[in-house]
């Protein structure tokens, strides 16, 4: 049988067929009875991040993110079954996307001719259950830990022994108050960016701009920090009103969380073909590679290690809603760099 949505049979092909199947919104694909993949339409292409033609006589397995889920769906359309539920992929670039959908065997006579598949992208839906899961996570270890510290100070300060005793431990609470309250600040701007990521859409943005901007505001917060930078070169990136406030969460962590008598934070911008790579250099403690996962929210805590709160999970969530990334690595030599990755528009 010639079941290929290009050809002339009334039953999958003709130009009705092939035009309802390239002008759906939906992610969809066609497959042989093998789940050998036939085509793909347009928004299935931007989903996955291909070309096409990319997928075209590839197995249906090569795109699949979970083995169990696949088994699953395979398994019902062989029987001749409907599947339906929830999904998970794997894009180009080897990252997973979600969604739910529906598979449907194509029968002819009775026998399987081919499967066709309709999904509905749910990824943000997801990326916002997972960050505000990990967000209520941060939000309760730190603001009990650093209110329990701020409580402690307190205590100090009322049963001291000397006016000089009492103002140390109130000035200590006073920084833990404002720690708290530019946690609270960011976790507003975390819920804003999960509130409108449905209908989100990147932009160009200037990044020198941003750095410039970003560059002033934490040098007056951070005035006893030395911050080390040159020129920034014009480039163009793809990103929202949200980078200057995530740019800042990593520059202020450089400083917060540096033991150095004198902190010293260096920025560099390299551009690239394709991309640009932004450098927040420190002389801080540095971060063990056991952590370096933690420290983003991407791991759950254990007694003994514990992330540095939730602007670098802001940031985070941020620089992957762009497409981009961040990582840290040793800076040389002492210290930690962090690595953000953003595509050039």
């Amino acid at each position: 049988m010639e079941w290929s949505i290009d050809g002339d049979d009334d039953r999958l092909g003709g130009k009705v067929y092939r035009q309802a199947f390239r002008s759906t919104g939906a992610p969809a694909l066609i497959a042989d009875p093998n789940f050998v993949i036939r085509d793909v339409n347009d928004s299935g292409l931007e989903f996955l991040g291909y070309r096409p033609g990319e997928l075209v006589g590839r197995s249906a397995a090569e795109i699949s993110g979970e083995d169990d889920i696949y088994a699953d769906i395979v398994d019902h359309l062989s029987r001749g079954e409907t599947w339906s539920g929830r999904f998970v992929a794997r894009t180009s670039e080897g990252d997973k996307v979600y969604g739910r959908g529906s598979a449907a065997p194509i029968l002819v006579d009775g026998d399987v001719e081919g499967v066709v598949a309709i999904f509905v992208d749910t990824t943000k839906q997801q990326q916002y259950e997972n960050a505000s899961e990990v967000l209520n996570r941060l939000l309760r270890h730190d603001l009990r830990n650093e209110l329990n510290v701020m409580y402690g100070h307190i205590q100090r300060a009322q049963s001291a022994a000397s006016k000089e005793e009492a103002t140390e431990s109130l000035q200590k609470a006073q920084k833990l108050v404002l720690e708290i309250v530019r946690k609270s600040e960011r976790a507003r701007d975390l819920r804003d960016l999960l509130e409108r990521s449905y209908a989100a859409t990147n932009r160009p943005v200037r990044l020198d701009i941003v750095l410039n901007n970003a560059m002033v505001e934490v040098m007056r917060e951070f005035s006893d920090a030395t911050f080390r930078f040159e020129v920034f070169p014009e480039v163009v990136v793809s990103a929202d009103d949200l980078l200057s406030t995530a740019v800042e969460a990593v520059l202020e962590n450089a400083v917060t969380h540096n033991d150095a008598d004198d902190p010293v934070v260096t920025v560099d911008v390299d551009v690239r073909e394709d991309e640009v790579v932004l450098s927040v250099s420190d002389n801080g403690p540095g971060v063990p590679e056991p952590q370096r996962d933690l420290i983003f929210g991407r791991e759950e805590y254990d007694q003994l290690h514990h992330g540095t709160g939730i602007s670098l999970f802001f940031a985070d969530s941020v620089f992957d809603s762009y497409g981009g990334d961040i990582w840290v690595e040793d800076n040389d030599p002492r210290g930690a760099t962090f690595k953000i990755r953003l595509e050039r528009v």
